[in-house]
């Protein structure tokens, strides 16, 4: 199926690994050009070298994305790079695992500064420009527990729920003009983040890691976890003409796990 993505522009925040990363690298082999937007600038410089080619340009750009100031020169530098911003992939987020009553105000505000004012912040930089040119794709990335929160992630999934929320507001507010917005629900992906809460459960618990990882993937119907290309696919999906009549959703890609 051929998805029209070539010579669009991508921004994707948190592009520089993991899922973000893997995206980045989908959006280049469809032929779009991407802007990086991450705190890590080092890796995403690395990425951003590796996958320049051809006709096809990766542009990195440091990236805090709770900061107002970072969000608007990430869109600043993409148009003064491409002319134009076709597509917003707001993968940028952080994880706690830790129980509500051992949780700490600064770690609350950490996940929600990351996973919801920056989801904000990045499409408020972007979503003007959208506007302007009556048509565009936004993404963002929530999570499974977005919609069925588990034990020591409280404050992880309220912030999902929040992009869900953020996500169906948008949708209806930028339909005049054309612009989609979803967003899409990943499961279990083994990247760095689901390591760090494996090792903080397994100390909790005094369970083994792989043990813990066993029982997880005993709840998925398909038993096996996700890969970020599952969730690749599903944004390169939502950013085509292909999805043209989606749009407010929240598209779960989680082996059967949850099934809305």
């Amino acid at each position: 199926m051929e998805l029209g993505l070539k010579g669009k522009v991508a921004i994707v925040t948190g592009g520089a690994r993991g899922i973000g990363g893997n995206i980045v690298e989908g959006f280049v082999r469809e032929g779009a050009s991407v802007i990086i937007g991450d705190i890590l600038s080092d890796v995403a410089q690395e990425l951003a070298e590796k996958l320049s080619k051809g006709g096809t340009k990766v542009l990195a750009v440091k990236t805090d994305v709770s900061r107002k100031s970072d969000a608007d020169n990430l869109a600043a530098a993409a148009l003064k790079e491409f002319g134009k911003i076709d597509i917003l992939v707001n993968a940028a987020g952080i994880v706690r695992d830790t129980l509500f009553v051992d949780i700490e105000e600064e770690e609350w505000e950490q996940v929600f500064a990351i996973n919801v004012k920056g989801t904000y912040l990045a499409s408020r930089a972007v979503v003007p420009h959208l506007i302007a040119a009556k048509q565009g794709k936004v993404i963002n990335i929530s999570s499974r527990s977005g919609k069925d929160v588990p034990a020591g992630l409280s404050h992880y999934g309220a912030s999902k729920f929040a992009v869900i929320g953020i996500t169906q507001a948008l949708a209806k507010e930028l339909a005049p003009y054309d612009i989609n917005v979803n967003a899409v629900c990943p499961g279990i992906i083994r990247t760095d983040m689901w390591e760090k809460i494996l090792d903080t459960r397994s100390k909790r618990t005094g369970v083994p890691r792989e043990e813990i990882w066993s029982r997880m993937m005993d709840t998925i119907p398909l038993k096996r976890p996700q890969v970020p290309e599952d969730i690749t696919n599903v944004v390169l999906f939502l950013s085509s003409e292909v999805s043209q009549n989606i749009t407010g959703e929240a598209i779960s890609v989680n082996g059967g796990a949850r099934m809305d």
